[in-house]
């Protein structure tokens, strides 16, 4: 959407025709597309699995986003809590963009500055076809990023609300499905894509590819 270009407003309905359903996901898919992911598919929300081992990988090891960020654990929703959630959808959007070229995740001498310029990227995607989908009538529609959003856009230490502040950022902010405790690499090795482990003492050279993943949840 061109800036200063006002939005649609679609009439919410109760029930959306199946068919209907079917052209605004292939819409928000092309969306993804064009605003710099590689890669986009419409999943069933049943695929996504939330599991206590996930969120605890944010605290053992100790993340350093850990209890710094009002989007992080511990302050993001109970497991059981984002479980009950996610079973109320059924549709969703999964989309990733490539990172080209992989030493941006894998190598720790240029990761950190490179992680936030992807991150951005995805909070980007996420916001915008939440966004759209809401305009469409998906009222409840949510997106999950990769990353933590604290260093990426507001350069923080430590999250401005966690000090009483305001969030600066407040469309664009979202928690990272791993702090959502979402199995992000389950997910993506069902959906057919290729994704590897990424560590502090990885060989950058054996890293094939690198992912930054989000998810929309529209339905």
């Amino acid at each position: 959407m061109s800036k200063g270009k006002l939005a649609l407003s679609r009439k919410i309905t109760i029930q959306v025709p199946d068919d209907v359903l079917e052209q605004d996901l292939l819409s928000f898919k092309r969306q993804a597309l064009e605003l710099g992911a590689n890669m986009a598919e419409i999943i069933e929300a049943g695929w996504v699995e939330v599991d206590e081992r996930v969120r605890l990988k944010c605290s053992v090891p100790l993340c350093p986003h850990y209890n710094h960020c009002l989007f992080c654990p511990p302050n993001t929703p109970p497991v059981d809590f984002v479980r009950n959630v996610v079973r109320r959808y059924s549709r969703a959007l999964l989309f990733a963009a490539d990172v080209i070229p992989p030493e941006e995740f894998s190598d720790r001498s240029i990761q950190r500055e490179a992680f936030s310029k992807w991150t951005t990227k995805v909070l980007e995607v996420v916001a915008t076809i939440e966004t759209q989908a809401l305009a469409s009538g998906y009222y409840l529609a949510m997106g999950f990023s990769s990353g933590g959003c604290r260093r990426t856009l507001c350069g923080q230490e430590r999250c401005l609300n966690l000090q009483g502040g305001k969030c600066p950022f407040p469309l664009k902010a979202r928690p990272s499905m791993e702090g959502m405790g979402i199995d992000v690499f389950r997910l993506v090795t069902k959906v057919g894509w290729d994704i590897y482990p990424i560590y502090r003492s990885v060989d950058p050279k054996v890293v094939p590819r690198a992912l930054a993943v989000g998810v929309v949840f529209i339905h």
